[in-house]
């Protein structure tokens, strides 16, 4: 192929942009509209008790667990909120040390620092997900918990992580905020970990615009959390709070999800399913068409992707930038609202380094958790860029790609083609 690239003033591979990558709202129509509408009409938003309670969420609870195969599931108001109840859940604060990928969103590691421990970075692999060995090499006699991340909806080496963790006596809390209904082997994501959080926000792949999810195979975990979810303490089959235990009297943070938001979300975990294979048909189309010419992130169970990001590597730097700016100029770039494709480095509050205020030890009072004197033998942590150096490398010669969970045939083939036009220019 020897067509002039767009960016020096051939014609563009594309017209028109392509859909954003919002990819539960997609799917949004009626059946959300009337939920919500019902909701509405009863006057009781309120989960637990009102005019006249539908119980939307505790029914999308039992549905959400059902779907990842655990016993429990909680509903709360956020993702970022799932992950501070389950760090709560595990007991997890100062003198503590948690494992965290270097790559992650900046609502995993606040929940740790929040909570007055201290996280631990790891590097990822080539899945960019967390380095099983790294992990072993991190672990102190201080590591109370390893939390995994499956970002872009990929589950990496988690079994792995899950047998260091049995062996070295740790829990593992999987973020699959990014990765509700990827799955590897046959298990879905959440159902590996002790206790799992997801997120319904906007941008998630499925969606009531906020709302998140704890899942738990064990009881007591299940009751803790629903504990710090609320008033500090569980609650009877009535309602009623549980006072007289003396292991559930905690502090709650009032983090409940409403009743319209647990309406929407049962609409679209129905269609969860659906979203994702949408996304995961369109991906493989594409790795499979360029798999002779480029090479993507590693995917240890391509069948299971949740298929939401295509990430590209490329050998060098120079080429990641030249590729990622020539393919924005085929037009291959989401519509008003969207700003895929991008350079790994532009990626924000993903990467470890480009938080300052994990750089720089910030806490949310004026001492932090590394000024503790329970964490003192922790506080030499670092977190400037070169704590994970494989990232630090695949970092600077990835492009990120979101596939939408709308994409026609006719869109896929675009892709396709701009991917071969600009890689004949850029990658010889």
């Amino acid at each position: 192929m020897n067509e002039r690239l767009a960016i020096v003033g051939g014609t563009p591979v594309r017209s028109r942009p392509l859909p954003q990558e919002w990819c539960g709202a997609h799917y949004m129509d009626e059946v959300e509209c009337d939920a919500a509408a019902r909701v509405c009409r009863s006057k009781t938003l309120f989960r637990y008790y009102g005019l006249n309670l539908q119980n939307e969420v505790s029914r999308l609870e039992r549905e959400f667990a059902e779907y990842i195969g655990v016993r429990y599931g909680l509903a709360v108001s956020s993702g970022t909120a799932a992950l501070q109840v389950a760090i709560g859940a595990l007991g997890i604060g100062p003198g503590d040390e948690v494992l965290i990928p270097g790559y992650f969103w900046v609502s995993t590691v606040g929940a740790v620092v929040r909570a007055g421990a201290i996280p631990v970075l790891v590097d990822c692999d080539d899945t960019f997900d967390m380095d099983p060995q790294d992990a072993a090499r991190k672990i102190t006699v201080r590591t109370k918990a390893i939390l995994v991340v499956h970002m872009g909806g990929v589950i990496g080496r988690i079994t792995e992580i899950v047998a260091l963790a049995r062996q070295r006596n740790l829990k593992v809390i999987e973020d699959c905020a990014q990765a509700a209904g990827a799955r590897q082997k046959g298990v879905k994501a959440g159902a590996f970990g002790d206790l799992s959080i997801f997120s319904f926000q906007m941008n998630k792949h499925m969606t009531s615009g906020e709302g998140g999810m704890v899942v738990t195979n064990d009881e007591h975990l299940y009751r803790r959390a629903e504990a710090i979810h609320d008033l500090g303490y569980p609650r009877n089959e009535a309602g009623r709070l549980v006072m007289d235990d003396p292991s559930m009297q905690l502090w709650g943070i009032g983090c409940r999800m409403s009743e319209l938001t647990g309406a929407v979300a049962r609409v679209q975990l129905k269609k969860l399913d659906r979203i994702t294979s949408a996304m995961r048909s369109a991906k493989l189309k594409i790795k499979k068409a360029l798999a002779d010419v480029l090479t993507f992130r590693e995917v240890p169970d391509p069948d299971g992707d949740a298929g939401s990001f295509l990430m590209t590597v490329f050998p060098t730097r120079e080429q990641s930038l030249k590729f990622t700016a020539a393919l924005r100029a085929e037009g291959v770039v989401a519509d008003k609202g969207g700003m895929y494709p991008v350079h790994m480095d532009e990626w924000g509050l993903h990467i470890y380094y480009n938080v300052a205020s994990l750089v720089n030890k910030r806490g949310i009072s004026a001492v932090s958790p590394w000024q503790m004197a329970e964490n003192r033998a922790s506080a030499h942590v670092s977190y400037a860029k070169g704590t994970c150096p494989h990232l630090d490398d695949l970092i600077s010669r990835t492009m990120i790609f979101c596939v939408a969970s709308i994409l026609t045939d006719a869109d896929v083939e675009d892709i396709i083609k701009a991917y071969k036009k600009v890689a004949a220019a850029v990658c010889r």
